[in-house]
């Protein structure tokens, strides 16, 4: 006889199962019906089935891991305390104060820059179940909001388009939080300095700037003041000056206006 030999294939040798992708898109979360066997089970503790939902607050009520009611009318409303759990949001409007954040601004410059930050919760659902703090979520995405539209503009920009600004922090800003619910209702820059490792150099700087703004403007003053007066003394008093005398006048006239120390004044003999 011929021996037979066993053909039982080796496990190892099976193709392995197609593994399932895990990643799909989040479902929104909502409301279902509540089983009525809650309401049997809480029967017992009928003086305890009772929650109270305050002005602008909005209560979800979490049975057994489902959403079965979303309250927000103020009152005291009936719920059975079996397998329950109660998330409540605020629908106030809420204010932030972010702190000072150092930033660099579109010349290099680093800036010291906060903000005001006015928001509210309008899809309360989305604020209690779809991030894991609300709060949390929206100073944060909002601080790198400030330092992202900051660090695109110059100082002096930031300076002098502040309607501008603001009106583009709180665009970039309502896409950022608009995954938990938040409308934004007003975000705007609170304070901007120039950090103080380049503060000082920069003072001089302006004080630069600003001197030689001055010292043009008074140059340019001066000029028209050393011709008026030489028109004013050949037309008016008829004099005939020549243009020795004329250069005198201007050099006088230019010493005195434009001169940072007081004049004073020599008679020669």
């Amino acid at each position: 006889m011929v021996p037979v030999m066993s053909t039982t294939s080796n496990p190892l040798d099976a193709p392995a199962p197609a593994v399932q992708s895990m990643s799909r898109a989040a479902e929104p979360v909502k409301a279902v019906p509540r089983n009525p066997i809650f309401d049997v089970l809480s029967l017992p503790f009928v003086p305890c089935n009772f929650t109270v939902v305050n002005p602008r607050e909005v209560v979800a009520m979490v049975y057994c891991g489902s959403v079965t009611n979303i309250i927000d009318t103020p009152g005291c409303v009936y719920s059975p305390c079996c397998c329950k759990e109660e998330r409540r949001v605020s629908s106030a409007i809420q204010t932030v104060d972010l702190p000072n954040t150092k930033v660099v601004d579109a010349n290099g410059s680093p800036v010291m820059v906060s903000a005001v930050l006015n928001y509210q919760v309008q899809e309360p659902i989305k604020a209690m179940f779809d991030v894991a703090n609300f709060r949390n979520y929206a100073e944060t995405n909002v601080q790198a909001t400030v330092k992202k539209v900051v660090g695109s503009h110059t100082y002096n920009e930031l300076k002098a388009d502040t309607d501008s600004i603001n009106e583009a922090l709180k665009a970039e800003a309502q896409m950022r939080v608009a995954p938990a619910g938040i409308e934004i209702v007003g975000l705007q820059l609170n304070e901007l300095n120039y950090a103080p490792e380049i503060a000082a150099s920069m003072l001089k700087k302006q004080a630069a700037g600003a001197m030689l703004e001055a010292r043009t403007l008074i140059v340019a003053g001066a000029v028209q003041i050393a011709t008026d007066a030489i028109s004013q003394l050949e037309e008016t008093s008829k004099m005939n000056l020549t243009e020795a005398d004329k250069v005198k006048i201007v050099t006088n006239l230019l010493t005195v206006t434009c001169g940072v120390e007081e004049t004073t004044p020599v008679i020669t003999v």
